[in-house]
């Protein structure tokens, strides 16, 4: 466990892994999702690849104006942005899934449909 003690959160490496774990653990729990309602489609598998490839640019674009011009404000905002984005659609998955989300969070989160509450 020595490893452990030398890792770095704070290392720019970080801006890529986070992402791609929440967007990996997105994409395990929509597929889930989609084999137990039997709504396993091709097309909006395709579709949300391309979305998680368009986040991974935007990620991209924040590096270079970090790398750039030493803006990491934009970089910062961007990674964020989609983290949350990721964790929603994650709290989203996971609700459907039937792991009930507390109604604080759930009203907090952007996809709450009307008829649930």
């Amino acid at each position: 466990m020595e490893y452990l003690q030398d890792l770095e959160f704070t290392n720019i490496i970080w801006v890529f892994i986070l992402p791609l774990i929440l967007m990996f653990i997105d994409i395990i729990t929509g597929y889930i999702n989609a084999w137990k309602n039997k709504e396993i489609s091709s097309s909006k598998m395709r579709d949300g690849i391309g979305k998680k490839c368009a986040e991974l640019v935007y990620i991209l674009l924040g590096v270079l104006f970090k790398l750039a011009f030493g803006i990491d404000a934009i970089m910062y905002f961007l990674v964020i942005y989609i983290c949350y984005m990721e964790l929603n659609s994650i709290a989203e998955n996971c609700d459907k899934l039937g792991f009930r989300l507390p109604e604080g969070i759930k009203e907090k989160l952007n996809n709450v449909n009307k008829e649930d509450k």
